[in-house]
C-alpha cells in the first residue's frame, strides 16, 4: 500500500468517518460514542470540565484534569459543526460543568464542501453559535478554540486556507457572545498557511501529541 493509501486508511479508521465512511457507519459510531459520553456525564463529580468537539477532542487521553477538575471528554470523531450540534442536543447534564470548551471545524473544511463559499461559511458560523449558546447555558465559562492545522499531504482533500478563515469566524463569534477564544495549536502552525509544521501531525489530520494541546488550552480555561 502506498503512503497515500495508508493516510486514507488512517483517516477512515479514526476521525475521518465523514471523509471515507458511509453515513450509516458514522451514525452508528456516534450512537455508541454518545452512550459513552452520557455515562461519563451521569457519573461525573460535582465539579468537572466538559470538552466537546470532533476527533481532536475525543483523542485526548483519559484521566486528565483541567484547572484542578476532572475532564469529561465529549468529543465525537468525524463530527461537523452540524453533527455536533445534534449530538450535544441529545446529551443531558444532571450536573453542570464548571467550564466548557469546544474544538470543531476540521470536518467542515473539506474541499468538496466549498468551505470558503459565502453560504458554507455562514452556515458554519450559525451552527457554531448554536453550539456555543448551548454550552453557555450549561457552564459559566466557555472557551472556543481555533481550528488545528492540517498536514500538507491532505492538500487535495482539505482547504487549508479555510483553517484561518473559520478560526477567525469563531474568534468573532466569541467577541460577540462573550465566550473566550484560544489557539492551543499555535506552536504547530507553519505560519498562516493553514498547514502544520513537519512532525506536528500524526497522519495529516490528527495531532502527533494531544496532552500538550490541552496544556496550552488550560490558561484560557482557568482564566478569570
Amino acid at each position: 500500500m502506498t503512503v497515500g493509501g495508508l493516510t486514507l486508511l488512517a483517516l477512515g479508521g479514526l476521525a475521518g468517518w465523514r471523509l471515507h465512511r458511509p453515513a450509516a457507519d458514522a451514525r452508528a459510531y456516534a450512537v455508541m460514542r454518545l452512550i459513552a459520553i452520557q455515562v461519563s456525564l451521569d457519573e461525573a463529580a460535582p465539579d468537572f470540565v466538559f470538552y466537546g468537539g470532533d476527533s481532536q477532542v475525543e483523542l485526548q487521553p483519559g484521566g486528565q484534569q483541567v484547572c484542578g477538575f476532572p475532564l469529561v471528554n465529549g468529543g465525537v470523531s468525524g463530527s461537523t459543526a452540524a453533527a455536533y450540534a445534534d449530538h450535544l442536543a441529545q446529551l443531558s447534564f444532571a450536573r453542570h460543568p464548571r467550564i466548557a470548551a469546544l474544538t470543531i471545524g476540521t470536518n467542515d473544511i473539506l474541499l468538496k464542501n466549498k468551505p470558503r463559499s459565502a453560504e458554507s461559511a455562514a452556515r458554519f458560523e450559525a451552527i457554531a453559535e448554536t453550539i456555543v449558546r448551548r454550552l453557555q447555558s450549561l457552564a459559566p465559562r466557555v472557551v472556543v478554540t481555533a481550528l488545528p492545522p492540517v498536514g500538507r499531504e491532505l492538500g487535495t482533500l482539505v482547504d487549508a486556507a479555510a483553517v484561518a478563515d473559520y478560526s477567525q469566524r469563531l474568534r468573532g463569534l466569541c467577541d460577540r457572545l462573550g465566550c473566550a477564544f484560544a489557539d492551543p495549536f499555535a506552536d504547530l502552525r507553519d505560519g498562516d498557511t493553514g498547514y502544520a509544521k513537519p512532525g506536528a501531525m500524526r497522519d495529516g489530520l490528527h495531532l502527533a501529541a494531544y496532552r500538550p494541546a490541552l496544556k496550552a488550552l488550560e490558561p484560557a480555561m482557568c482564566g478569570p
